[in-house]
């Protein structure tokens, strides 16, 4: 028996009450948009005018006919003239990996090589910033036969290939290339890595576990910054980025995700032991998973990653950090204004009054969505006074309502600690730092509501970066089974009242009330449902063997039309408000497609029509959508090409078995496989999608 509504009841309630909302209409997106521009002819530049791409498991990137790639960068590409152009993939090692582009490329975000707000929208030169979300030893080191012999040397040298990667791109005609900087500080090319000197700011920056960590990080780092670094530093620098943001100020936000990974041990441990004496970091291990075992001996892994030695490690992670890319010396700054979570993105809009809105999405099963609003202002016209806006000010947190409305959660000591008792719960926060440390557990006690899985959060703005009030969420999966609830619906079924898993995903739409960013109330609805439009039965088989439901209709009316896609991940939204939608694992839901990118339109009503943009080679995830400022090119990170073959086996376990690599992208032939970033250009010129 569901423990909710059915959906179609929330829906018709939904509709209902909307005339009692006031000021919380459920607008339709295009009634907020700005009107569309034009061609000559007086066509709206939002239509798709390009071939749907068949779906493809070929090991390349496919395109729309008039469409060509190339790679613009790949994993090891040389950053600098100081290392060798040819990469030898066996020979790796940290030094050499510091000066290489890095493995695993998620996000994606481009900035005019010389500040201006807003950003000019025809410049050839810009800075390209890429995460690095992790590293993968099934795709490095060819000649390795059996992952026993991994060395201490070749780990560390994988820690290395993950962080951010900055790198200045220039365009001659339609093609870009890399300029290669003559040594590390020089031009903006740089790695930002997990030994990077880094500064915590903000309401956390001298939590007792940070600054226990910090010392134990510091004493097994040495300084290699020259002396450049400040002294507050914490040599710990950035992982496990998967998506992000930037800023009107011309700034990179990254988020940092599932930093878990990145430790290992256990709790028999004498220093875990007495970690968890404290029953805040008992919660918080199990709240993110990083008390685990590993496959190879402790003394593998660089110090501050052993929880043995570190048990605080943890705490340095989680975080939304902000780059500089426009100065190769300035040490990257986590924001712990911004909380602590398994952050997915971290998009900026500006509200009506000037203040910096930054929407994230903590990506795990049925964790919450966030904004934090600055108490600051952004000033157009003095850079410097807007770089600290993201250390002053409130941080909220999601509750939707069955009626179709929702609020903004403030999180503050007094709240958390208020609901905690009223729920008889022993749970209790400190101060302001011990909050953001924890802003999880926070978050559940003052009732937010849990998600399927929010990763890319995506607001429309205007040119001057002024939210407009929609905001789009894109809600990968759940696969566990449960009840539709406020925000995450369930599909149609022939079992209306059994539970079932969210494999396909949705987006979700809120409308902010009164088209401001920084409003307390929201509206939501389904912008679109994951699945098969097409389909003519309510369950399909999935590549695994077993049924998922696929329909894409909400309360019996039809949210997209035209091509299926499941598991939306990234999102980027073009100048007249077409949706670029990335996906992660559409391949295991429908099994005769790799991972895509594809497209529609926020200025239409349901069913909004779907179509299949690019198809990524066998294995890989398509992250990172993005244009240039003119939108004549268009970027994609390929993730972990030949990460599974078609049948879904992961080469992670086949490999040890000599199975050879699924994928020879982006380099063809019998090459290694190599997580890349493609370029995309129009044959004639044009404007993409166009």
């Amino acid at each position: 028996m569901s423990r909710t509504k059915h959906l179609n009841e929330l829906i018709a309630s939904r509709r209902a009450l909307l005339g009692g909302l006031a000021g919380l209409p459920l607008l339709n997106l295009a009634a907020c948009a700005t009107s569309p521009a034009t061609t000559a002819g007086g066509a709206p530049t939002d239509a798709m005018n390009f071939a749907s791409v068949p779906a493809t498991n070929a090991d390349t990137v496919t395109l729309p006919p008039g469409y060509r790639w190339r790679k613009l960068i790949a994993w090891g590409d040389a950053l600098f003239e100081t290392v060798s152009e040819r990469f030898d993939p066996d020979a790796l090692t940290r030094a050499e990996q510091e000066q290489r582009f890095g493995q695993n490329n998620d996000m994606l975000a481009c900035f005019a090589a010389d500040y201006a707000f807003p950003p000019p929208a025809d410049s050839d030169r810009l800075i390209l910033c890429a995460n690095n979300e992790y590293a993968s030893l099934e795709l490095a080191f060819p000649s390795l036969r059996d992952p026993r012999a991994t060395t201490p040397a070749q780990i560390e040298a994988l820690y290395a290939a993950i962080g951010v990667s900055v790198v200045d791109i220039e365009r001659t005609g339609s093609d870009w290339r890399v300029v290669r900087g003559a040594a590390p500080g020089s031009g903006h090319n740089r790695r930002i890595t997990p030994f990077t000197p880094v500064e915590f700011t903000g309401p956390a920056a001298r939590h007792p576990w940070i600054a226990a960590a910090a010392a134990v990080v510091n004493a097994s780092e040495p300084d290699r910054s020259g002396g450049r670094a400040p002294v507050s530093a914490v040599r710990c620098g950035t992982a496990a980025n998967c998506a992000g943001g930037l800023t009107p100020w011309g700034t990179y936000l990254t988020a940092e995700e599932n930093f878990d990974s990145l430790f290992v041990g256990s709790e028999r441990a004498p220093a875990v032991r007495e970690a968890m004496r404290e029953d805040a970091y008992v919660l918080d291990a199990a709240s993110f998973g990083y008390v685990v075992g590993a496959p190879f001996p402790d003394t593998h892994y660089p110090r501050q990653f052993r929880l043995a030695e570190n048990p605080h490690g943890p705490a340095l992670y989680g975080w939304i950090t902000e780059i500089d890319p426009h100065d190769p010396h300035a040490a990257p700054k986590k924001r712990t204004a911004l909380g602590r979570k398994k952050n997915e993105c971290a998009t900026t809009a500006l509200a009506r009054d000037g203040r910096v809105v930054v929407y994230m999405g903590d990506d795990q099963r049925n964790e919450h969505v966030y904004k934090f609003v600055s108490r600051g202002r952004f000033d157009p016209n003095n850079r410097a006074a807007n770089m600290d806006l993201l250390d002053n000010g409130d941080l909220f947190v999601a509750q939707f309502e069955e009626n179709g409305g929702g609020r903004w959660l403030r999180l503050t000591v007094e709240a958390a600690n208020a609901a905690a008792a009223e729920a008889e719960s022993p749970i209790r926060f400190r101060d302001e730092a011990d909050l953001m440390v924890r802003v999880r557990d926070a978050a559940r006690l003052m009732g937010a509501t849990p998600m399927d899985r929010p990763e890319d959060i995506e607001a429309l703005q205007d040119a001057n970066w002024r939210g407009l009030g929609p905001v789009l969420i894109a809600c990968t999966n759940n696969s566990e089974r449960g009840f539709e609830r406020p925000g995450n619906p369930r599909r149609e079924s022939d079992r209306p009242n059994s539970a079932q898993a969210n494999v396909a995903g949705h987006i979700l739409r809120l409308d902010e009330a009164g088209g401001d960013s920084a409003a307390l109330r929201f509206g939501w609805d389904i912008f679109a449902m994951g699945g098969d439009p097409n389909a003519t039965a309510t369950t399909a088989m999935t590549r695994g063997g077993l049924p998922a439901h696929v329909s894409t209709k909400v309360a019996g009316v039809e949210t997209i039309s035209g091509e299926r896609f499941a598991c939306p991940d990234n999102l980027f939204i073009d100048s007249t408000q077409r949706v670029w939608i990335s996906t992660d694992g559409g391949d295991s839901v429908f099994a005769d497609c790799n991972d895509c990118v594809m497209v529609t339109s926020a200025r239409v009503q349901a069913p909004r029509a779907v179509k299949r943009f690019l198809v990524g080679p066998i294995g890989s995830e398509a992250c990172g959508p993005l244009m240039a400022p003119d939108e004549r090119s268009f970027f994609c990170a390929i993730q972990h090409p030949g990460g599974n073959d078609v049948a879904g086996n992961e080469y992670g376990q086949a490999r040890w078995r000599g199975a050879p690599p699924n994928s020879h992208f982006p380099d063809g032939g019998d090459s290694w496989p190599r997580s890349a970033v493609v370029v995309v250009t129009r044959d004639d010129g044009g404007r993409i999608g166009d």
